[in-house]
């Protein structure tokens, strides 16, 4: 396996020197089974259009063309369906024969996929083809969190496959450490690239409105959760919390931003902690930054991430963050907690005792969007035309 340099946010910023204009005409593919919602696939999104806009010649990949992200996709990137068969059992491994052909037939540089299931398609089609294409695989979530039947079995196939792959990216050391940890996949062969943001379009969407008027109320602090409404994000820790922190502060609002599987349960729980009148569920929304904007505090309740995105984008709309000290990620974006205050996985009276604090002496909007800086689209394009460069040999 051949590895490449550890990236982190420090070492490329928006003044980074861009790579030389041999850059441009590399090809690249981006492989997902659908620009579906989730932060995984917004930043892949995110990513294609910045390198498009570069000059690459950069292909979306994608199993089915459909979900919430294709209207985002950028009309510099070529988009690929697949049209993957449902087969019973095989998800996204159906696509491998599909995959293979693209390969041998639009042979890109450099093939990047994330997600494990999706990387597992990606270095069996990379084995097959018979192009010369550079496969670089992303984990976006601990290697450790695993928290199915069918997670477990994929992990344990993963373990087997991932050494196969050209390079291993971690979105942040964390979990990168994870990876090399718990497959055969060689310390110096795996790379830490953090996933960047567009933050002028996320402090753009900002200043949109929103549907919830009293969120503009100054008599109102609203307290702001975006994220998919499952059991790693921990939302129901969030409402016990916000419970004490409502009896505290009778002026304070909760405002859940996105959909899932656990909605009714965390309706009903709002409902049995009496403050369902408080509670706002807003559903899924594109533009998630409005309500960011408009918080006193952001609150982030996860058990596990890798990097998770919604953190570094509070940052870029100047909130005031209260986010658990869960491995991975927090910790690395807070930068130990100097950009934001970190509290322990799931204890609710901690949490609501640093939501007051918080309330209290709130972050100065300028320092989240400084920090938010280290994560940019500038940044985060820097650092992926280097890596581009370095794989395709050059």
């Amino acid at each position: 396996m051949t590895g490449t340099a550890e990236t982190t946010p420090e070492t490329a910023s928006e003044g980074a020197t861009a790579p030389t204009a041999a850059a441009s005409d590399r090809h690249v593919a981006f492989f997902t089974p659908a620009p579906d919602f989730g932060g995984a696939q917004r930043v892949t999104v995110n990513i294609a259009n910045s390198l498009a806009a570069r000059g690459h010649d950069v292909d979306l990949v994608a199993g089915h063309l459909e979900g919430e992200f294709v209207s985002l996709i950028g009309d510099g990137v070529n988009t690929v369906e697949l049209a993957v068969p449902q087969v019973p059992a095989a998800g996204i491994l159906a696509a491998v024969p599909r995959l293979v052909s693209y390969l041998d037939e639009h042979r890109p540089d450099v093939l990047f996929a994330s997600r494990t299931h999706t990387n597992l398609a990606a270095v069996a089609a990379g084995r097959l083809t018979g192009a010369d294409v550079y496969v670089a695989i992303t984990e976006h979530s601990p290697f450790t969190h695993q928290p199915t039947r069918k997670d477990r079995a994929t992990a344990a196939l993963a373990a087997r496959l991932y050494p196969y792959a050209d390079d291993v990216i971690g979105v942040s050391a964390g979990v990168a450490e994870t990876v090399v940890e718990h497959t055969g996949v060689d310390p110096d062969g795996a790379t830490v690239l953090n996933n960047p943001i567009d933050i002028t379009a996320i402090q753009s969407g900002a200043e949109e409105p929103v549907e919830e008027a009293w969120l503009d109320d100054p008599e109102i602090d609203p307290i702001v959760a975006v994220g998919r409404l499952k059991a790693s994000k921990d939302f129901g820790t969030l409402l016990r919390s916000f419970a004490t922190v409502h009896e505290r502060r009778p002026g304070t609002r909760l405002v859940i931003v996105g959909k899932g599987a656990e909605r009714d349960r965390l309706e009903t729980l709002a409902d049995d902690l009496d403050v369902a009148d408080s509670v706002t569920f807003t559903g899924y929304t594109d533009n998630p930054y409005a309500y960011m904007s408009r918080a006193s505090v952001f609150a982030m309740p996860s058990t596990v991430e890798g990097l998770p995105t919604v953190l570094i984008e509070a940052l870029a709309c100047g909130c005031t963050i209260v986010s658990t000290d869960c491995q991975y990620g927090p910790r690395e974006i807070l930068d130990d907690g100097r950009y934001g205050r970190l509290t322990a996985v799931g204890d609710a009276d901690q949490m609501a005792d640093t939501i007051c604090d918080a309330l209290d002496d709130p972050t100065p909007p300028e320092r989240s969007r400084d920090r938010a800086q280290h994560f940019s689209m500038a940044a985060g394009a820097d650092r992926y035309e280097s890596y581009i460069l370095a794989a395709a040999g050059d």
